[in-house]
């Protein structure tokens, strides 16, 4: 699920470079929104698509991993390198962001179970 995740985040990506000034900066304002917008909602067809992930609440799987990771890639890789063949620059980038934000869906659940609450599908 992950490697097709970086697929979709990183097409959307790309088609927001034309209407963004110097592709070696991040991604910023609406462009930013937007790309993040746009990796959320891809992220959130992959979950559906994956078995393990399909037992994951919707609310905790697109607030604390979806997010998370848009919000990540965002912060984190060049507009330039944005496009799906420059897995050298973003794979790692990508791992350690599907990481990082998995550990904290699992923070906030693990929270939630403890407060007796439990996410809404």
């Amino acid at each position: 699920m992950k490697q097709a995740l970086a697929v979709v985040v990183m097409a959307c990506g790309l088609a927001l470079c034309v209407t963004t000034e110097s592709l070696a900066q991040y991604l910023t304002g609406s462009a930013r929104e937007d790309f993040i917008r746009g990796a959320v909602n891809g992220c959130m067809r992959e979950k559906n698509k994956d078995q393990e992930a399909s037992v994951i609440p919707n609310s905790l799987f697109e607030r604390h991993y979806c997010r998370c990771y848009a919000n990540a890639l965002a912060d984190k890789i060049k507009i330039i390198d944005l496009e799906p063949e420059n897995k050298a620059v973003t794979d790692p980038i990508t791992k350690a962001a599907a990481t990082s934000c998995y550990q904290a869906m699992k923070a906030e659940a693990l929270r939630l179970y403890n407060a007796g609450q439990h996410p809404k599908q």
